[in-house]
């Protein structure tokens, strides 16, 4: 897990120099990133290193059409 926290959306987001999220509204985009990273890295986990950067795109396309 990549260990995505409503906190850590929240000060990624002042950062940034926006207004932090609601709470519900971290909660809800930190589940979502921690959905994507987690995706990645299951279609990544098959692939050489070497390799992962000119396949990621194709990757990340079949993730999002499944």
């Amino acid at each position: 897990m990549a260990g995505i926290s409503d906190d850590l959306i929240a000060a990624q987001a002042v950062a940034a120099g926006r207004k932090p999220p609601t709470a519900e509204r971290a909660a809800a985009l930190a589940a979502a990133v921690e959905l994507m990273v987690q995706a990645a890295d299951d279609a990544a986990s098959g692939l050489a290193f070497e390799s992962e950067p000119a396949h990621i795109l194709t990757a990340m396309d079949q993730t999002a059409a499944s």
